[in-house]
């Protein structure tokens, strides 16, 4: 009986083993400087494409293309393909600031987002390499387009030597499932008693982990023959769940140990408040004794106003609503001072009386007075 046993264990490893040792990984490479001057590439009706930036050219660089960034590029190819196709997206560059690496499927239409599908990488002046996994429900019918969008604070130039689409064996596919289960979803703040539960391939681990589960409490409850078995094992669920939920409290640990107490003042970050407590330090060093309450123009959280009101406190914070002679704008790149009649107008039109900025943040960030 064992050696019957044996012998089924040992041909599903050969069945599982098989493409690793046989195939190796399909790739399609749909972006290099060979492929785009090759003659495949300029007859067809699929060209790659720049939006959202003023140069919209691709100029030739040392072992690759150089994309000239304003800080928010969008490099869309009219590709059609599915994750049965293939499996992987890897991207080869390099670039003189750091990026946020954001692709979005069908851009032009559902434009789909999901965390994993962003990467946030250093600048370097050596080529690097970065891999989607494309195991995702959306990529399960074929896309109308691709599209990459680099994000940086300034400017960036930006070097791309290598996009390709890559199929993946059995044993990159159950390396991959790993990382998705280790992939930390970014911390989501003002969500009341919900935990991100752990993805692999873009689903709830549970779907994959629940049938297993199961079938180890059957055989927990129900055959002793195997009950011990099945109790180590649920053990060892257990166990990696609780490795998981510390490994992912610590990483947020981590971030903001790395983006908030570790930069110098002018640099620190916080989660989605950014630099809204450096600001709010600032603004309440910047307002007058005399100053009873402020006007609130915000762009950023619904709930900046009420955190704001209990920074700078007794002064009230009226969010959005005229009233009084002081204007607090934090980050609003709609609302402008316009010397020549030394009003504040944002799209609509006039949105004050004559006046003038006493204190700037920054471009988008100031306080301004009624006269």
């Amino acid at each position: 009986m064992k050696i019957k046993v044996y012998i089924f264990l040992g041909f599903g490893a050969l069945l599982f083993l098989l493409p690793v040792l046989t195939l190796a990984a399909e790739k399609k490479i749909i972006f290099s400087p060979e492929f785009l001057t090759s003659q495949l590439y300029l007859n067809s009706a699929n060209q790659w494409q720049i939006f959202n930036n003023i140069d919209e050219g691709l100029y030739p660089a040392e072992e690759g293309l150089l994309l000239k960034s304003d800080g928010d590029a969008y490099l869309v190819y009219p590709f059609q393909f599915s994750s049965k196709d293939y499996d992987r997206l890897r991207i080869k560059f390099f670039s003189d600031q750091p990026l946020a690496v954001i692709i979005l499927p069908n851009v032009f239409t559902t434009a789909y987002h999901t965390f994993e599908l962003n990467k946030k990488v250093s600048a370097t002046s050596a080529a690097q390499e970065i891999n989607f996994s494309l195991k995702l429900p959306f990529f399960s019918e074929p896309l109308d387009n691709l599209s990459i969008n680099f994000k940086s604070q300034p400017p960036a130039n930006i070097v791309i030597e290598e996009i390709s689409l890559e199929k993946m064996d059995s044993a990159q596919l159950m390396l991959q499932a790993i990382k998705d289960y280790f992939h930390v979803a970014p911390y989501s703040p003002f969500s009341v008693n919900l935990f991100p539960a752990p993805r692999i391939f873009g689903r709830s681990a549970l779907v994959y982990f629940l049938p297993i589960i199961l079938v180890l409490v059957w055989l927990f409850l129900f055959a002793g023959r195997f009950r011990k078995i099945a109790a180590i094992i649920l053990f060892g669920f257990w166990l990696l769940t609780d490795l998981r939920m510390s490994y992912e409290f610590f990483s947020y640990h981590f971030t903001d140990y790395q983006s908030y107490v570790k930069p110098p003042a002018a640099e620190k970050s916080l989660r989605n408040y950014e630099d809204f407590y450096q600001f709010s330090d600032w603004l309440k060093n910047n307002l007058s004794s005399a100053d009873s309450a402020v006007n609130f123009y915000n762009f950023g959280s619904v709930h900046f106003p009420r955190l704001l009101q209990y920074l700078i406190y007794p002064v009230r914070v009226i969010s959005e609503q005229p009233a009084g002679d002081i204007y607090v704008i934090y980050n609003r790149t709609d609302i402008v001072y316009n010397p020549a009649d030394q009003k504040l107008h944002n799209l609509s039109g006039e949105l004050s009386k004559a006046g003038e900025i006493v204190a700037s943040y920054n471009q988008n960030s100031f306080i301004f007075k009624e006269q």
